[in-house]
């Protein structure tokens, strides 16, 4: 369990905490809202495109080594976030905060979903069932 504590925490933490100081530490490496939007949506747009990827690999090699793999690998890019002293290595670390959340982000969802039991006559998986609970409002029972 602790692996997807950490999943959730990295996931919060890396989109919202560490935007939120970005380029803070230095005089040049984002010189205006433009360049600290880019930076934001380097992360996202990463995370995006390289979600299938990374799912596609969990479920070759199964999800727990690819979860471990990305929350390492999230280390490492905001290791050399910390370094940053330019806007390229500032850039660089961003990608790789986004290449390596989407590598624990459907790890961890998978298995999140395996955690979940539910008898074989239910309606749908558990990622629809955790769905429903968010939004658009609906009961908890099944249609």
């Amino acid at each position: 369990m602790w692996p997807l504590y950490a999943a959730g925490f990295t996931t919060a933490f890396g989109a919202h905490g560490i935007a939120a100081n970005l380029g803070g530490h230095s005089d040049d490496a984002v010189t205006s809202l433009l360049v600290l939007g880019g930076l934001l949506a380097l992360y996202d747009g990463a995370e995006v495109v390289l979600k299938p990827v990374f799912g596609s690999l969990a479920d070759r090699i199964g999800a727990r080594p690819v979860l471990l793999g990305g929350l390492v690998a999230f280390a490492l890019a905001s290791a050399a976030y910390v370094a940053a002293d330019s806007p390229a290595w500032l850039w660089a670390a961003r990608l790789g905060q986004g290449a390596a959340a989407s590598a624990f982000s459907p790890s961890a969802s998978a298995l999140v979903a395996r955690l979940t039991w539910a008898p074989p006559n239910s309606v749908g998986n558990s990622a629809t069932r955790a769905d429903r609970c968010w939004w658009p409002p609906s009961p908890p029972w099944p249609p």
